[in-house]
C-alpha cells in the first residue's frame, strides 16, 4: 500500500525523493569535505613506513606542536632491541611563497641519503641536496612554482627540484628538505624519531622499551599518532565544524519533514477511504512508515552516488579540497532522515486516528 501510494502520481514521487536527496547531500558534502581535510593532515603520518613515533614527552601531535628530542636520540632508539631503524626527522610551521602568492606549509627536515621521513613519493623530480626542496604537486601549481624554479620557504630561497603529492590541504602543504638544509632555514633540532620494527615484533612491547631506553619521549604507534592528529585538527575546528554542521542539518531535516508530511497530507482523504472501509490505524501507519522507508532509501541512494561523483570530480576543480564520504556517515544521515521523515509523515495520522470511521470520512471530503 505504501509503495502503491508514493508511485501514484509519479511526478510528485520524483520531486519528493528529489528534495530529500538534496537535502541529503548537502549534509554528506559538508562532512564530506572536513573528514576530507583531516585525511590531507594526516596523510604524512598514515603512510609512513614507521611503525613507532618518538616525540618529546607530552608532545602526541605535529599539528600545532613543537617537539625536540636530544640529539643522540636516534641512536638510542636505533639500539633497542626490536627496533630495525631509526629515521630523525626535523618539523616547523612557516610559509611558502611562490610568484602567485603565500600559504602556509609544515616544513620537514629529513636524511635524504636513508629517506626515512621523506615524501610517500615523488611524482616528479629528484631528492633535493643544499638549497634545495620538495614541494606539493598542489602547492605548487596554486603558487607558480615549476621543476628548477626558486621560491621562498619561511624567508630563505630554495629551488624546487622535486614534487610530491597529497600533502596539501585546503588551508595548508608540506615542504620537504634534507636536514642540512633545515639547520639553514630554521635550526638544527631533532624534532621527531620514525622508527621501524623488526618483522614479528610487537609494537607495544618495542614501545615500552623505548620508554625505558630513552629518558623523556612519549612513544606512539602509527595509529595512536593518527588518531591523536586527527582528534586535534577536530578540536580546533569544533566551533565551524559544528555551525556548519547545524545549519546543514537544519535545512536538510527541514525539507525531509515538510516533504514528507506534505506527501502524507496529499494522501489523507485516501487513509479517510480506507479507515471508513475498515482499516485500523495501525495498518494507515504501517502503510506511511514504509511510504516513508522507500523515499528516505532512494534518497539516500541518490545522495551518496551524487556525493561520490562530486568526491572525484571536485578535485579536478580544486585539489586541495578532498570530499571524504564514509559508510559511516551516510548511515548517520539516513537514519536521522528516516526517524525525522518518520515523524512528520506520521503527524497528519493524528486526525484520522482520534475520528470514527464515517466521521473522518466527512472531515477530509
Amino acid at each position: 500500500m505504501g509503495r502503491r501510494f508514493l508511485f501514484a502520481d509519479r511526478r510528485r514521487a520524483t520531486l519528493t525523493v528529489l528534495g530529500v536527496a538534496a537535502s541529503l547531500l548537502l549534509v554528506l558534502v559538508l562532512d564530506g569535505i572536513f573528514a576530507g581535510a583531516v585525511d590531507r593532515v594526516t596523510y604524512y603520518i598514515r603512510t609512513s613506513p614507521a611503525d613507532v613515533f618518538v616525540s618529546q614527552a607530552g608532545v602526541r601531535t605535529m599539528h600545532m606542536s613543537v617537539s625536540t628530542l636530544p640529539a643522540d636520540a636516534p641512536d638510542r632508539v636505533a639500539e633497542v632491541p626490536g627496533v630495525a631503524w631509526a629515521a630523525p626527522i626535523a618539523f616547523a610551521s612557516g610559509s611558502v611563497a611562490g610568484p602567485q602568492g603565500r600559504q602556509l606549509t609544515y616544513l620537514v627536515g629529513y636524511d635524504t641519503r636513508t629517506g626515512g621521513g621523506g615524501p610517500r613519493a615523488l611524482v616528479a623530480g629528484r631528492l633535493p641536496g643544499a638549497g634545495e626542496a620538495i614541494l606539493d604537486e598542489q602547492a605548487a601549481d596554486r603558487l607558480g612554482i615549476g621543476l628548477g624554479d626558486r621560491f621562498t620557504v619561511m624567508g630563505m630561497p630554495v629551488r624546487a627540484v622535486g614534487f610530491s603529492t597529497s600533502g596539501s590541504s585546503i588551508t595548508n602543504t608540506t615542504v620537504f628538505v634534507d636536514l642540512a638544509e633545515f639547520a639553514r632555514i630554521h635550526d638544527d633540532r631533532v624534532s621527531y624519531v620514525l622508527a621501524g620494527l623488526d618483522a614479528g615484533a610487537d609494537p607495544n612491547t618495542v614501545a615500552d622499551r623505548i620508554r625505558t631506553g630513552v629518558d623523556e619521549v612519549t612513544v606512539q604507534s602509527r595509529e595512536q599518532f593518527t588518531e591523536s592528529e586527527a582528534r586535534i585538527v577536530t578540536d580546533m575546528s569544533a566551533d565551524l565544524l559544528r555551525l556548519m554542521s547545524t545549519i546543514g542539518l537544519v535545512i536538510a531535516l527541514a525539507v525531509i519533514a515538510l516533504g514528507l508530511m506534505t506527501a502524507t497530507l496529499n494522501r489523507l482523504r485516501d487513509f479517510a477511504v480506507l479507515k471508513a472501509l475498515g482499516a485500523q490505524t495501525p495498518r494507515l501507519a504501517r502503510a506511511v512508515a514504509m511510504q516513508v522507508l522507500l523515499t528516505v532509501v532512494l534518497a539516500s541512494a541518490v545522495a551518496t552516488t551524487a556525493a561520490l561523483a562530486l568526491a572525484r570530480l571536485l578535485p579536478t576543480a580544486e585539489p586541495a579540497v578532498q570530499i571524504t564520504i564514509t559508510a559511516t556517515a551516510v548511515a548517520q544521515t539516513t537514519a536521522t532522515a528516516l526517524l525525522v521523515g518518520l515523524i512528520a509523515a506520521l503527524w497528519p495520522l493524528r486526525r484520522i486516528a482520534t475520528l470514527d470511521a464515517a466521521t473522518a470520512f466527512r472531515e477530509t471530503r
